[in-house]
């Protein structure tokens, strides 16, 4: 159907060029003609011979009428375009070149079809780069036809392959740059008007292709940035000529490590890391006074010292921007005393789980095959680990409830109690710290990001993941995204901040009774453990929620609302937190010295091995032969995150005790120290990234097994580069910043 009204488009502009008025009958048998010999031509060219046939069965005026009832009265607004169309029709039946270009531009359907393929995008440049001189008999002038490419986009309902999925169809044309998306609109409605007797079938809107002028926010933004750069710039200069020369002037032997005690590097103490274990500074003991793997360290790790002492804060804060001392952090492979150096390793291969599922996730409409792929990988038990790549998250979490009762207890130890720790700084350091670039990533994928973009996929206004940006930003500022205006979220992958900081907010409440009493402690944390599985076991029986819902034979539920009942919400994600604080408390009172007998150890591994295969692998199902019920779905919701955090807990304590073996030589593997320091970055810009890449493709992207394996690499590597500058010219600014004016004296 739809090619007839891509080929009756030229024929609408004929009539309209000759004023829409008086009596046509000779004109309009003139344009009939032309017509005859032009449509079979363009059904060629379509491949729908058999379509045009009929309209010249028996009588060769029966275009005529058709011209004639295609009177639009908006179209004397645009009447350049209809002589631009009339000169693509004369010059089509001269054959000049340049029309073929037009209609060689012009989307065509494709095979896919049936397997939900609804994006045909044509040529976008190939109708871009048309410029041809012509004759125009209509005005009796020489004109430019300038190529303009528009997006036609049909509502065609839902496709018979996935039922609750809506779908348009949408098709690229190449029209003249003198036609506005309007004409179009309404030549399709009246095309469809003279073919379905006077009704009009589907709702079609029609997007044309502009270059966009610079708004006045786009400019603010790029004011702020480029303030930003020339504060980079200044303060690497600075840092360079006032600080790194003179440094290097100054005799080695005064910048050299203190050794005294145990040997430092950059004030930290070296035994961070012994046999296999995580030792705090100062607890080597004797036997580690020869230990061959602290000499190395001291050996291989010794650096020079900058001091900073005397330095004013005005140029503390210049030297917190400087990209070579920034650079250098970052990059460094080097881990303080007492570091948990496991956590580097888990938390950058939990984030590439995070990419390869968004791999796919991203894709979307601009995808030739993304639904069949999926329906097609499913038979597959190794897809899992695609499918449910969101239990990265819950890793994120352990790690998260680790660090913050391992650090926050050593702190309330070393200042004598919660009365004299500092909460001001306690709650401003996370919010300084993940606040910053979170909302610079805002303001630049909202506002300039759909620059970046060009081609047939190209957005009509803001990044659809950005477009609520505008309006609700502030739920994303104050962290309260998860339950505010969740159907308008703005950055929807931004869920999993919020429930880190609620959890950080209410972290006191477990880590105070742990830090005084064991037992209230526990007590605590287990009654905010029982809350979140019976919550979540209710909430999913009641919804009727399946577990296995990625499969299309799963049964359907009450509503579509799992995601801001079930999956965001921080009383159905906080019990991998509550574990990971937990664990940090044991190897804090531990000092992560645990003797674990060799049986307990494989027995230990074993299990966690096996509770992370049975929550990735047990909701895998062959059609029908293995569907959950109900009440199977409500346990599996209510109780596969407290497992997987259990699971988690065993490898980090393992691990940081000394019982890692080959796990923990992996994990803690230096390379992954700088990869981990940017990977909060890495997971605020990855989906722009994606996003960017899709929509500047020029054709659709097709997903086999080693398309997504390509692309995940790519994803992962360009996450990683861009987060390294953005960690490099704004993260680490920040910190020091916050270092500079709000710093600890001791």
């Amino acid at each position: 159907m739809f090619t007839y009204i891509l080929i009756v488009i030229v024929l609408c502009s004929v009539q309209q060029c000759t004023g829409g008025g008086g009596n046509n009958d000779g004109y309009n048998d003139m344009v009939a003609e032309a017509m005859q010999a032009l449509l079979p031509a363009l059904g060629k060219t379509f491949g729908v011979n058999n379509l045009v046939a009929p309209l010249f069965q028996n009588d060769s005026n029966v275009l005529t009428p058709l011209i004639g009832s295609l009177a639009l009265p908006a179209w004397d607004h645009s009447r350049e375009c209809s002589q631009d169309l009339l000169l693509l029709v004369e010059d089509f039946r001269s054959g000049e070149p340049w029309t073929q270009q037009v209609l060689d531009a012009f989307g065509k359907p494709d095979s896919g079809i049936i397997k939900g393929r609804t994006w045909f995008p044509g040529g976008f440049d190939e109708c871009l780069d048309l410029h041809a001189d012509a004759y125009n008999n209509a005005t009796d002038t020489m004109q430019t036809f300038h190529g303009q490419y528009c997006r036609i986009e049909v509502a065609t309902g839902p496709p018979q392959a996935n039922p609750d999925l809506v779908s348009k169809l949408r098709i690229g044309v190449c029209v003249s740059s003198r036609c506005i998306a309007k004409d179009i609109d309404i030549l399709v409605k009246s095309i469809q008007m003279v073919l379905f007797n006077g009704t009009s079938r589907y709702d079609v809107n029609t997007v044309c292709y502009e270059e966009r002028p610079l708004a006045n926010d786009v400019i603010c933004v790029i004011v702020v940035l480029s303030v930003l750069v020339a504060f980079v710039v200044f303060g690497t200069l600075y840092d360079i000529t006032a600080v790194q020369m003179k440094l290097n002037e100054q005799p080695k032997e005064k910048n050299t490590a203190d050794i005294s005690g145990n040997a430092t590097v950059n004030r930290v103490g070296l035994n961070a890391y012994i046999n296999g274990a995580y030792q705090p500074a100062g607890d080597t003991g004797d036997k580690d006074k020869n230990n061959p793997v602290l000499e190395m360290i001291g050996e291989s790790s010794r650096t020079e010292i900058k001091p900073t002492h005397g330095r004013s804060t005005l140029e503390k804060i210049c030297l917190a921007f400087s990209a070579y001392s920034n650079g250098v952090k970052i990059l460094s492979t080097e881990q303080g005393a007492g570091s948990l150096g496991a956590l580097h390793g888990i938390r950058f291969l939990s984030m590439a789980w995070v990419i390869l599922g968004h791999t796919l996730v991203y894709s979307g409409t601009v995808s030739a095959n993304v639904l069949s792929y999926y329906n097609a990988q499913l038979k597959n038990p190794s897809f899992c680990a695609v499918i449910f790549a969101g239990l990265s998250v819950d890793s994120f979490f352990t790690i998260s409830g680790v660090l913050v009762a391992y650090l926050a207890l050593r702190e309330l130890k070393k200042v004598g109690g919660a009365k004299r720790l500092n909460w001001f700084i306690f709650y401003f350091h996370r919010f300084w710290r993940l606040t910053p670039p979170y909302m610079l990533v805002i303001m630049v994928g909202t506002v300039l990001l759909p620059y970046a973009i060009s081609g047939p996929f190209w957005p009509e206004g803001d990044l659809s993941f950005m477009a609520a940006c505008r309006k609700n930003w502030w739920t994303n500022l104050l962290y309260v995204n998860n339950y505010v205006n969740v159907e308008e979220n703005c950055m929807g992958w931004s869920w999993y901040l919020a429930n880190d900081m609620q959890f950080y907010i209410i972290s006191p409440l477990i880590l105070l009774p742990l830090f005084y009493n064991i037992f209230a402690g526990a007590a605590c944390g287990l009654v905010l453990l029982a809350a979140s599985i019976t919550a979540t076991w209710i909430i999913s029986s009641k919804h009727e929620y399946s577990a296995q819902a990625n499969y299309p034979y799963a049964p359907y539920p009450k509503d579509g609302d799992y995601g801001k009942t079930l999956y965001t919400p921080s009383y159905a994600r906080i019990c991998p937190y509550i574990i990971g604080l937990f664990v940090g408390y044991i190897l804090y009172r531990t000092r992560c010295k645990i003797r674990i007998p060799k049986t307990i150890n494989i027995l230990g591994w074993f299990l966690s091995l096996a509770v992370f295969c049975t929550v990735t692998y047990s909701l895998y199902t062959d059609k029908r032969s293995h569907i959950l019920s109900l009440h199977e779905s409500a346990a599996y919701f209510s109780l596969h995150r407290t497992g997987w955090g259990l699971a988690m807990a065993w490898v980090i304590v393992a691990c940081c005790t000394g019982y890692g073996g080959w796990i923990n030589e992996l994990l803690s593997w230096r390379g992954f120290i700088p990869l981990s320091r940017l990977t909060y970055c890495a997971y605020l810009i990855h989906p722009l990234v994606m996003l960017t890449f899709y929509m500047n493709r020029r054709q659709l992207t097709y997903f086999t097994q080693f398309e997504l394996v390509y692309l995940f690499v790519g994803h992962l590597t360009m996450s990683y580069g861009l987060s390294f500058i953005v960690s490099l010219v704004f993260e680490a600014p920040m910190m020091g910043l916050e270092k500079a004016v709000l710093r600890k004296r001791k």
